[in-house]
């Protein structure tokens, strides 16, 4: 058996990344500390490179199942930022799935787009804390209370429908709110949906699911849908950690 050599596994990986870098794409699965910190760092070296070109945008792929409400909204600053400072457009896809923070950083996007087969969750928070009386039931419920505001006026202002207190009332709910891609637009969770297509079927396109209470006969004739143009939080504290939430 061949041992790998380490420096060309590096080197390997460090070229992959140099094109993905130059390509202008970047992936996010886990939403912790560390990815949120690689996020910044490329998008910096992706912006800087994009400098006042808005017609050669970055795109950011979503394939997550969620992470820390924090180290997410970091995430989005970082977006913010590298658009601000460079002049960049920054796109966001949702590539599978983009569960609790990550439909949050989904949002972020220049334009968002999710393709037929993608799904977003969003629902409530979830804490477990230990620590002083005054701490749980006061200063960490404010904290709580400070995420649901941030985060129910960014989806109110990036969607433009309804406003923050009935995001606050819908992600809050205590539900699992899983949404389609046609459920996602017509919320106004994302700007397009990207049909499957086929070499030699262009007109191949998946049909909407049918509601499960809906007549028979209007399942048989439901027509497939044409082309058209979406957390949770958690916290930990020990007695020398602030609680970490988790999206």
């Amino acid at each position: 058996m061949r041992v790998p050599d380490l420096g060309e596994l590096l080197h390997t990986q460090q070229m992959r990344r140099q094109a993905l870098d130059s390509t202008g794409v970047y992936f996010i699965t886990a939403i912790d500390a560390a990815h949120a910190e690689d996020l910044a760092k490329t998008l910096l070296v992706m912006g800087l490179a994009r400098q006042g070109r808005p017609e050669d945008p970055i795109t950011v792929y979503i394939n997550s199942g969620g992470g820390t409400v924090g180290d997410g909204l970091a995430m989005i600053e970082a977006i913010n930022l590298a658009r601000r400072r460079y002049g960049v457009r920054i796109d966001t896809v949702v590539l599978g799935y983009a569960y609790s923070m990550g439909a949050i950083v989904l949002q972020a996007g220049d334009t968002r787009t999710i393709g037929r087969f993608g799904t977003l969750m969003l629902h409530s928070s979830q804490w477990m804390i230990s620590g002083e009386d005054e701490r749980v039931f006061k200063d960490y419920q404010r904290l709580s209370a400070h995420y649901q505001e941030v985060v129910a006026q960014l989806f109110a202002a990036r969607t433009g429908q309804r406003d923050s207190a009935w995001w606050r009332r819908y992600i809050w709910s205590g539900r699992d709110r899983f949404l389609g891609p046609d459920e996602c637009l017509q919320l106004g969770l994302v700007d397009r949906v990207d049909e499957p297509i086929l070499i030699d079927r262009p007109d191949f396109r998946i049909a909407p699911p049918i509601a499960p209470d809906a007549p028979v006969a209007a399942q048989a004739a439901a027509p497939a849908r044409p082309t058209a143009s979406g957390a949770r939080s958690g916290g930990r504290s020990g007695a020398t950690k602030p609680p970490v939430a988790r999206g």
